[in-house]
């Protein structure tokens, strides 16, 4: 019977940190970076940036085709939640999702790694 009380307790201990997709020692970090709300918005300003686009013309753009602010500078404390890497359209980016210690958003960075061209990776000129 006691074992199952210890149980319950170390569960309500890790439970609230696993279900916010953290660890329960990441502690918030100082950020200061360009995010989106999705991770799709975030891999179409990746890719205006790769294409040789300004920081303020890749946001204009991406905040243009979604027809609302989606991208910006956020500053805050976020941990990290996910991190991965995606191909799209032959590229692959590297994703990052951010939880906002304040109020627990989520917004998404990426950048662009490599065109991705079957089991070859090829850096472009």
């Amino acid at each position: 019977m006691s074992s199952k009380v210890i149980l319950a307790v170390m569960a309500s201990f890790l439970l609230p940190a696993f279900a916010w997709g953290q660890a329960p020692t990441d502690t918030p970090q100082k950020l200061n970076a360009i995010l989106c709300l999705t991770s799709a918005q975030a891999i179409a300003l990746a890719s205006s940036m790769a294409s040789g686009q300004t920081e303020p013309m890749a946001i204009n753009l991406v905040n243009k085709s979604a027809g609302a602010e989606v991208c910006g500078r956020y500053i805050g404390n976020a941990v990290v939640e996910i991190e991965k890497t995606e191909n799209f359209r032959g590229n692959l980016y590297m994703l990052t999702a951010l939880r906002f210690a304040e109020d627990g958003r989520l917004a998404w960075s990426a950048s662009w790694v490599t065109p991705f061209n079957g089991a070859r990776f090829e850096r472009g000129a």
